[in-house]
C-alpha cells in the first residue's frame, strides 16, 4: 500500500506533526512454523499472510540487550526502550535482514499523512494497548461485538484510520475496565521494503 493511502481523503491518514519513531523486529508469518499455526488457531485470523505489529509479543525485538550507544538514539519511555528516533542508526545497528525482520516506521495516533522516508510503505493502522505494548487487535483474545477478522487486512492491521479510531473509541467505551483497553490507541505502521 502506499502512502498515504488512496483510500483515505486528504489530511485523515497520518500523524500531526508528530515525529516518526522506528523499531526492528522478527517477521511473524507462516515461516515461524508451528507458532504460526497455533496462532492463527487462536486467533482466528486465517485470512493473514503475516502480523505486522509493535507487539513484542507476536514480533520479537531484534535488539534484545542495549548497548550504551542504544540510549543515545532509542526512546527513554517505560515499554519503548526498543523504540529508536534515529532511523539511519537503529538501520546500522540492527543487522536488519528484509526477509527474516520488519523494520517499522511508526506514527502514534496520527491525524493526517507524515512524510515517510524513502523506502517505507504503509501497512495499515493497529490499536495499541493503553501501555502501548500489546497490540489489542492482534493479541487480546478480540471483542467480537467491536471488530472482526473482516475487519484486519492480511498484515493484521486496519487499512482506514476512521475504522480503526471507532475500534479504539469502542473499546475503551465498552471495555474500559480491561487495563489493555482503558487507554487504547491508533498507531500507523509502515515498513521498510528496500531489499525486497
Amino acid at each position: 500500500m502506499s502512502w498515504p493511502p488512496e483510500s483515505h481523503a486528504e489530511g485523515t491518514c497520518g500523524g500531526g506533526g508528530a515525529a516518526l519513531i522506528f523499531m526492528v523486529n522478527h517477521r511473524f508469518d507462516a515461516r515461524s512454523g508451528d507458532a504460526w499455526g497455533r496462532y492463527v488457531a487462536w486467533s482466528g485470523h486465517r485470512h493473514l499472510r503475516e502480523v505486522v505489529t509493535t507487539d513484542p509479543m507476536l514480533c520479537a525485538p531484534l535488539i534484545e540487550t542495549l548497548t550504551a550507544e542504544d540510549w543515545a538514539h532509542n526512546i527513554h519511555q517505560d515499554y519503548r526502550t526498543h523504540f529508536f528516533g534515529d532511523f539511519s542508526y537503529l538501520l546500522g545497528r540492527a543487522g536488519f535482514d528484509a526477509a527474516h525482520h520488519n523494520l517499522l516506521a511508526v506514527i502514534e495516533e496520527p491525524r493526517r499523512c507524515p512524510a515517510l522516508p524513502p523506502g517505507f510503505e504503509f501497512c495499515g493502522y493497529d490499536v495499541i494497548d493503553s501501555d502501548d505494548a500489546i497490540s489489542v487487535l492482534l493479541n487480546c483474545g478480540g471483542f467480537p461485538a467491536i471488530f472482526s477478522s473482516n475487519d484486519l487486512n492480511p498484515l493484521g492491521l486496519i487499512d482506514g484510520l476512521g475504522r480503526a479510531l471507532e475500534i479504539a473509541a469502542a473499546l475503551r467505551r465498552q471495555h474500559g475496565e480491561d487495563a489493555h483497553c482503558e487507554q487504547c490507541h491508533v498507531w500507523g505502521i509502515a515498513r521498510y521494503v528496500i531489499g525486497f
